[in-house]
């Protein structure tokens, strides 16, 4: 048995890792295509759309984990197939659920190494990407340091300390200079968020008015403010499901939670984050049937090409039923696992009309 279970391993390792490095390539170049158009906006330039394509190939190759879990087993357990190597195992009183187990457990190795990529490289990569990429859009004015986010407009300098994408700004502070470098004014908001009219509001702000002779300095709950960051400065300091680790991702909803906001898309990512270990599992079970029966008989590009065609059907309909989830109010536990247990399913009908 362990004999076994290490042969389909190394067949499993080999026709999953071939048909990873070539998925994970195939949507690089595809990304780094899509980037050339930004290249020459601010100061976005060729290598940071190529240090911004490689900061992402993680989280890339997270997205096409499960598909290409599906085609992996089917390559690897293909291979066994093409050789009679399966049959000899059925022969020899190995049952199709028992070869299961073992390329489950085989498996077990790649949907650990998804969970660990998922909380500990995926987060830190995302949001390293995504502010060296804003900040590059957005012009050689913005700053992101331990002192929060600079940037510069003309005589305004402004500064965010921290941002929260649900809720709006933190510890904002604009300075205002007249053409001699002489400030002109100070305003400083703990709190800053767009209203339903678009408007900027800042709570309890502080304004400071320096005029020749005088300081003016005044108090006031909420202030309507002019529009002070631009759409790419804004997305620099927006926090999206992708940045978050599982634990900080469940206790930024929780804060949200707290502040009465809306929290649906955030609970929706932490699902899929929670299950993609086990969509792995599935996609690998899903590609029994694959080179089981009947399907044993068609040559190994068409039953790629039909893995190809089920596990990108599956991530659409994964993905399509989750958002049609949030628009009607649909708990996120029941649009996640829902396909999930229907994969597994259909794989256990199929696998039991294996004779």
């Amino acid at each position: 048995m362990k004999m076994l279970a290490r042969y389909i391993t190394v067949r499993l390792a080999f026709g999953w890792l071939l048909v990873f490095l070539i998925m994970t390539a195939l949507f690089s170049f595809l990304e780094l295509v899509g980037q050339l158009d930004d290249i020459g906006e601010g100061s976005y330039r060729a290598k940071d759309a190529f240090m911004y394509v490689l900061y992402t190939l993680p989280g890339r190759a997270l997205g096409l984990a499960a598909v290409s879990s599906l085609l992996g087993g089917i390559v690897g357990l293909g291979t066994l197939a093409n050789t009679d190597e399966l049959l000899a195992m059925r022969s020899c009183g190995f049952s199709v659920f028992r070869i299961a187990g073992v390329l489950l457990g085989a498996g077990s190795v790649i949907m650990l190494s998804v969970l660990l990529l998922a909380q500990f490289v995926v987060p830190p990569l995302e949001q390293k990407a995504k502010i060296n990429r804003e900040l590059a859009l957005s012009g050689e004015g913005s700053l992101l340091s331990s002192g929060g986010f600079w940037t510069r407009g003309n005589s305004r300098f402004i500064n965010v300390r921290s941002s929260d994408s649900a809720v709006g700004l933190a510890d904002v502070s604009i300075y205002d200079f007249d053409d001699q470098g002489k400030p002109t004014s100070y305003l400083g908001a703990t709190r800053t968020e767009i209203g339903k009219d678009g408007q900027w509001v800042g709570h309890d702000v502080r304004q400071v008015i320096f005029a020749d002779k005088s300081i003016t300095d005044q108090i006031e709950p909420s202030l309507a403010l002019d529009v002070f960051l631009n759409t790419r400065q804004t997305d620099i300091l927006s926090i999206t499901p992708a940045m978050l680790a599982l634990d900080e991702l469940y206790q930024y909803i929780q804060v949200l939670q707290n502040r009465g906001q809306n929290t649906d898309q955030f609970v929706l990512a932490l699902w899929q984050k929670m299950t993609l270990p086990f969509k792995v599992g599935a996609m690998l079970f899903f590609s029994l049937p694959f080179v089981f029966g009947a399907a044993r008989e068609a040559n190994p590009g068409r039953r790629v090409t039909l893995g190809a065609i089920v596990g990108i059907s599956y991530y659409y309909f994964d993905q399509a039923l989750g958002y049609t989830g949030l628009l009607l109010g649909i708990h996120a536990a029941f649009t996640t696992l829902l396909p999930l247990a229907i994969i597994v399913l259909i794989a256990f009908w199929l696998l039991l009309r294996v004779p």
